[in-house]
């Protein structure tokens, strides 16, 4: 099989799970549920469900739950978001695919956060994970937590008749949602998995190069894209005028006086990767309408933010410092959403890559993160940067003291390989989402389906209705509703 093309646009039958896109933006008719509209519970979890030492107690922890029961009736399904690498609240407030259809199917909403995200932490009150907590950061403990929390939560509701559970997530969590189906199927009875790079992984079936990320971002930024017809031209080649100037202390003033860092440029590499994660940003939120999803809520990108971005580079003859400002000024559009910032603080080599402790999981699993993958120069708008892991086991074995078990997600999951074998599975992927380069694109079987859509960023399909939706984003949405009933009614 051949590595999937971003060339065409087909509207292919496929699945879709996601996050959720932010607060609806202000010009919206009515307020959208949130967190507000749930009962909190706190559930008491396993540490660790994989070592059983019967001579001592089991340590516990408190994990955060919140449920809607608005809608349910006894009988009725569960839908069940997995929570990914965030506080449960951004995808209790965002993911509006739930909210919308839990009335139609006489549903409850149950969001759980994934462990040392958000409050849940097995040291209350922390924010992440101590030296030696380390070890219980995995995927397959974040699984067992939301397998074990909802057979026991279901045999407590469904006294007379068993509740089916949709289990839906996006990105990391659309990835979560996927494997729970695989794995716990008995416990969970659909996935709509949006926006999941199950694939990105290395040796998995079909072999993805990590590059084709990066195409994507690039591709949001040309006229395909919908962007002007200068900007990958003028990105790709202010990369060599930040190294140019990089090469003297006079050259490093001048970069830090046009991007107006807090701290002097000492570092021109460190540079170009915080002006790259900000097109990276903008390409996952390209979304149709203003959204303030992939700022934390702390401001609003404006529609199609990458061709706002473009605008700034639309001139095909700058050069030198003038194609340095406009570039500062592009990516300002995400690094500067908030309109406030009076300096950029950019991280150093200890925070290479811009995630926090989801850098822990690419060392100990290669969860996906973008700022290892391979960038050329040529294929992209960026500049020759290979797949290093040799740099990689070095920043591990640094910053964690372990190095990735490289070969380990392709023997858990196999890729394309093992899909045949499950059943009752929707991935969903956006063209303008750079994710959607790991993403399942093909139809597996009749139970396992894909669906493309041309005009989506990360996740769209998950989130609330805006009336700025596009017909292919609308209609992604109702083919997940339509799989959910046929689970259902078998």
């Amino acid at each position: 099989m051949t590595a999937f093309s971003y060339s065409t646009a087909t509207l292919l039958v496929v699945g879709i799970v996601c996050c959720v896109v932010g607060r609806i933006h202000p010009s919206s008719a009515f307020q959208n549920p949130t967190s507000a509209n749930c009962t909190l519970m706190w559930h008491s979890q396993t540490t660790d469900h994989f070592q059983n030492d019967p001579s001592t107690t089991p340590q516990t922890f408190q994990q955060r739950v919140f449920i809607n029961k608005d809608h349910w009736v006894e009988g009725g399904p569960i839908f069940f978001y997995a929570g990914n690498e965030g506080d449960v609240e951004l995808y209790v407030n965002h993911t509006g695919l739930m909210w919308e259809h839990a009335a139609d199917f006489n549903a409850m909403l149950v969001f759980a956060e994934h462990r040392f995200y958000g409050e849940t932490q097995l040291t209350p009150g922390a924010t992440g994970p101590s030296k030696d907590q380390y070890k219980y950061l995995t995927h397959e403990q974040a699984m067992a937590d939301y397998a074990t929390f909802m057979l026991g939560f279901k045999q407590n509701l469904c006294s007379q008749k068993e509740c089916q559970v949709i289990v839906f997530g996006g990105s990391y969590g659309g990835m979560l949602a996927a494997w729970l189906r695989m794995k716990y199927p008995h416990i969970f009875h659909g996935a709509i998995a949006a926006s999941a790079p199950i694939l990105l992984f290395p040796d998995m079936t079909p072999r993805r190069d990590t590059n084709l990320y990066w195409q994507v971002v690039t591709r949001d930024a040309s006229p395909q894209g919908g962007a002007a017809e200068a900007c990958v031209e003028n990105i790709r080649k202010a990369w060599a005028v930040i190294d140019s100037y990089g090469k003297s202390q006079e050259g490093l003033g001048v970069l830090s006086s046009i991007f107006h860092t807090c701290e002097p440029v000492k570092d021109t590499w460190l540079l170009k990767m915080y002006l790259a994660m900000a097109f990276d940003t903008m390409a996952m939120g390209n979304f149709p309408y203003p959204s303030d999803y992939l700022s934390g809520g702390n401001g609003f990108m404006p529609a199609f933010p990458v061709r706002a971005a473009c605008e700034q580079l639309s001139v095909a003859t700058l050069s030198g410092q003038d194609l340095l400002m406009k570039l500062n000024d592009a990516a300002a559009v995400y690094n500067n959403v908030t309109g406030s910032m009076q300096c950029y603080s950019i991280p150093d080599r200890s925070q290479v890559e811009q995630d926090g402790i989801w850098d822990y999981q690419w060392c100990s699993e290669l969860m996906p993160q973008e700022t290892y993958f391979t960038m050329t120069g040529e294929t992209d708008m960026f500049w020759d940067q290979p797949y290093n892991q040799t740099f990689i086991n070095q920043h591990c074995m640094t910053k964690y003291n372990i190095t990735p078990r490289t070969d380990w997600m392709a023997s858990r999951y196999g890729g394309e390989d093992f899909l045949p074998y499950t059943s009752n599975i929707v991935f969903s992927n956006g063209l303008l989402d750079p994710w959607s380069s790991g993403g399942v694109t093909r139809n597996i079987s009749d139970t396992v389906q894909a669906i493309i859509i041309p005009n989506g960023a990360h996740h769209i399909d998950l989130f609330f209705t805006n009336k700025e939706d596009t017909p292919d984003i609308t209609f992604a949405r109702q083919f997940h509703v339509a799989n959910i009933k046929k689970w259902l009614n078998k």
